[in-house]
């Protein structure tokens, strides 16, 4: 369990890039321009005999040198005791997200026509992201950054009614694993089944490129997203949580 826990943290990492990573002692600090937590965080990858006060202060300065907040993204295969450090300096808990997979051979004859996916992002795709998260020009231009640093195969995947984009996603190949980002859909379109096609249209397309397993992560208390994926076959793997 240990073992792919560790690995699908690594397929994580690689699949959403950051500006910046760098390895501590088996931890993997990551900035991002304040682009999400996790591309903005570090995450204890692998166990290493080592200081916990002076890492997690070689961490914090790392990330004050970079005009960032230390955040740490920690998972159930971290040490115990570093939970216990961060406590000790003042650090709160936060939900990270539930990871969830499931093998994308079921997916293959589902008809998923409606379902446009491309290499790069429009600004149509980029308009609905900027509108479900509320980013302004500079975060815009930092998640444009993000995106642009992807050196995986990308697909960004949308469905277009009325001649609106009316929800999008993003599919990101990394080995065997098609991991499944930024799944959005307009409010007024919402429950009409558009979020579950595009889920599907990004795994066929996962598989097109290689890809055995869908891969995705979900915040714990969003319950129609968790409902939606099961229903689709996925299953909660492991979560992550915040310190900061």
């Amino acid at each position: 369990m240990t073992e792919h826990i560790r690995h699908l943290e690594l397929v994580g990492h690689a699949t959403w890039p950051s500006l910046e990573d760098e390895w501590l002692n088996g931890w993997l600090l990551r900035a991002g321009g304040g682009v999400t937590r996790r591309a903005n965080s570090v995450s204890p990858v692998y166990e290493r005999d080592i200081d916990l006060d002076r890492q997690v202060a070689r961490c914090e300065a790392w990330f004050e040198q970079r005009g960032l907040a230390p955040v740490f993204r920690l998972t159930q295969i971290a040490d115990p005791a570093i939970d216990d450090c961060l406590d000790g300096r003042g650090y709160e808990h936060d939900l990270g997200a539930a990871i969830m997979t499931r093998p994308i051979a079921g997916f293959l004859d589902t008809d998923v026509s409606e379902v446009s996916v491309i290499s790069t992002p429009t600004e149509r795709w980029l308009d609905v992201m900027g509108r479900e998260r509320g980013r302004g020009g500079a975060k815009r231009g930092a998640l444009q950054n993000l995106l642009n640093r992807i050196e995986a195969p990308a697909g960004f995947a949308s469905i277009e009614l009325n001649g609106r984009l009316a929800a999008i996603g993003l599919g990101v190949v990394a080995g065997s694993y098609v991991a499944l980002f930024m799944m959005r859909t307009e409010e007024e379109q919402r429950r009409r089944g558009l979020a579950k096609a595009v889920a599907v249209a990004l795994a066929r397309w996962g598989s097109d490129h290689g890809a055995a397993e869908a891969f995705l992560q979900v915040h714990p208390s969003n319950a129609p997203a968790i409902a939606l994926y099961r229903s689709l076959g996925f299953e909660r793997r492991y979560e992550y949580w915040y310190r900061q």
